[in-house]
């Protein structure tokens, strides 16, 4: 699979990208194989019954890859096109032809990648990698975001928390004054709780100062993190990087590009250990028969049916052993059987036609090669072109829905719980922003009431007051009063010495636009290091909650270039994956930008005209007599 064409299929796919990624190359291949071999080495595979040999496929696409870096684009091209019809579920060879025909054939191009496409979208291996990196991402941009939110509250509400407890302590101005609250606010930091019990904490103590949509934000990072903390176990064999050694995986692996002894020998103490399970003993008579023991194949394949009768996948490949064997009445009562419980099925039918050319019954024969036909026509075809010189010796193989695999991947999913979150650096992150499960059910929540029961204790013993102009909250010992309306120091000084009430209005209403549209340094600083944040501080809760979980998710896929989760499936491709990482790049930058300019574009303060009668302050009856500005 190209560089560059992984890194755009990644982009556009979604959150979980589709890109593997690889350490290490393989060693270097000095000569290529010739058409005559490759053909050869494909009819022999064909004639063994075997549709799919990752292997091969892999040692071409090494050489095609090797072509390439030569500048042998003709030959690359071939070594890609016989490395796909090796393997037609191996999706990085259409990838790779993709890129290399973009501008020569783009027709063609396009079509390469749609094939990959719907590669990735049928075939079991590549969904449960597909599905490992969406839930792997998700979990992880959806816990870092809400963390980041939180954080932005914090800094929001910061200062007045400072100012309570600076004024709770005594009410003096001096620096040492401020930097002794500060410390007191800032110590839960030096605590050692972590992430999420320290942003959990800080959450609690500004409950008292929150609206309704930080409080939702709240109150969704609460229930994310307690989520994450139970189901953590149960979601990871799903989110967790695939492995042979999982027992959907090893079989779909060794039925798709075949077996080896390790692999034999995985099965069959699988198939000890869950003897009622049909796919493991299906499987090993699947392999054996490949392997030409035709007593091994028949023996186990008659188990796999015991267990599961009348499975069309498994009576193909029993009737597959009996055409090996040349008794193909045995073998066509086997077809039958299966035709007859899948009728939709074009294995049994092309099969059939087999048998019945073998036993000389023509027309019988040409009816299931149409009805073949019919149901899978590029298949049929196929198959048929490489059994015509071999006198039709090659039957088709049926394969297990992947229906199948994913109910042995549910059955066995509780057993690589634990595992899964070891293999997964992603997961195993997550892990340490916060304590272990179940404590943590019962340590995050008494945390956040306590620490929440603690801030509106300390909100209401200092009550506060809006400004009359900038809304800016102000506690009651700093407000200052005029013409029954309160008022912050600074917009006080603007008005303590003007008569008009009119004027005083119309100079107020300017100064407090003015106002809103200043950027303090600390929300800037705060938007350019984390975009989102800054809108945050100044009152914009959701959209910038949204631009921190998009950026999150750029950042994510840029570091981890393109897939959270590696496939097993895939070979290591050489470089520092600098190519891949640039439509990634692309998007961060380009969400980077819109978020800044948004926040540069649009104030998020609101600041309301003097719209309230004159001689009404907020909060008092109208009938409290006029302070002369005293405090």
């Amino acid at each position: 699979m190209g560089p560059l064409v992984r890194a755009a299929v990644t982009a556009g796919i979604a959150l979980a990208s589709l890109a593997p990624i690889g350490s290490a190359f393989a060693p270097s291949v000095s000569a290529y194989a010739g058409s005559d071999a490759v053909q050869e080495e494909l009819e022999q595979m064909r004639n063994a019954g075997q549709i799919r040999a990752l292997a091969p496929a892999q040692a071409r696409y090494r050489e095609a890859l090797a072509a390439l870096q030569a500048g042998n684009t003709p030959e690359a091209t071939r070594l890609l096109g016989a490395a796909a019809d090796f393997d037609p579920a191996y999706p990085d060879p259409h990838f790779t032809l993709a890129r290399v025909l973009t501008f020569r054939n783009p027709e063609r191009a396009f079509g390469e990648l749609c094939e990959s496409l719907r590669i990735v979208g049928r075939h079991y291996s590549w969904q449960r990698h597909l599905l490992a990196n969406v839930l792997t991402g998700f979990l992880v941009v959806w816990t870092i975001s809400l963390l980041f939110a939180i954080v932005g509250i914090t800094l929001r509400h910061l200062p007045h928390l400072i100012h309570i407890v600076l004024e709770l302590v005594g009410r003096g101005k001096s620096l040492l004054a401020r930097s002794g609250a500060t410390l007191i606010v800032l110590a839960p930091l030096l605590w050692g709780l972590g992430p999420i019990p320290t942003a959990t904490v800080y959450a609690g103590l500004v409950s008292f100062r929150v609206g309704r949509r930080e409080g939702f934000l709240i109150v969704l990072f609460l229930v994310s993190v307690l989520g994450v903390s139970s189901f953590l176990n149960t979601v990871a064999p799903w989110a967790g990087p695939p492995s042979l050694e999982e027992a959907s995986l090893l079989v779909d692996r060794s039925l798709r590009a075949g077996a080896d002894a390790e692999a034999s020998g995985a099965l069959t103490a699988l198939r000890m250990r869950d003897p009622k399970e049909p796919l493991y003993p299906f499987t090993l008579g699947t392999l054996a028969r490949r392997q030409g023991d035709l007593d091994t194949a028949e023996r186990e394949l008659l188990r796999a049916d015991a267990l599961r009768p009348n499975t069309v996948w498994t009576l193909v490949n029993l009737g597959n052993v009996y055409f090996a064997r040349e008794d193909y009445d045995r073998a066509r009562a086997a077809y039958e059987a299966a035709a007859k419980a899948r009728p939709r099925a074009a294995e049994p039918h092309f099969n059939l036609g087999q048998t019945y050319t073998k036993q000389l019954l023509f027309s019988e024969a040409n009816r299931e090669q149409s009805l073949a036909m019919s149901l899978a026509f590029d298949r049929v075809r196929d198959m048929s072109r490489i059994s015509t010189p071999q006198l039709n010796r090659t039957v088709m193989e049926a394969m297990p829905e992947i229906e199948a695999l994913w109910d042995l991947a549910r059955r066995t999913a509780p057993e690589r719980g634990l595992s899964a979150v070891q293999s997964n650096r992603w997961l195993s992150f997550l892990t340490r922003l916060a304590p272990p499960p179940p404590f943590s059910l019962f340590f995050l929540v008494a945390l956040f009431l306590c620490f929440a029961g603690l801030g509106q204790m300390m909100g209401r013993a200092l009550a506060t007051l809006q400004c009359s102009n900038c809304q800016k909250v102000v506690c009651r010992r700093c407000v200052f009063r005029q013409q029954q309306r309160a008022f912050c120091e600074e917009c006080f000084g603007a008005v303590k010495d003007l008569k008009s009430i009119e004027f005083t209005r119309l100079l107020l209403t300017g100064r407090g636009s003015r106002a809103a549209k200043r950027r303090t340094f600390r929300e800037t600083a705060t938007t350019f290091l984390l975009p989102g944040a800054g809108q945050m501080l100044r009152g914009a809760s959701l959209s910038g909650f949204v631009a921190i979980l998009v950026m999150v998710s750029a950042a994510l896929l840029v570091i981890a270039n393109g897939a959270l989760v590696p496939s097993s499936d895939v070979l290591p491709v050489p470089g520092s994956g600098l190519a891949k990482r640039i439509p990634l790049a692309l998007l961060f930058m380009l969400t980077y930008w819109i978020t800044v300019a948004r926040y540069y574009a649009k104030t998020t303060d609101k600041i309301p005209g003097m719209t309230h009668s004159v001689g009404r302050a907020a909060g008092r009856p109208p009938g409290v007599k006029v302070e002369a500005g005293g405090r």
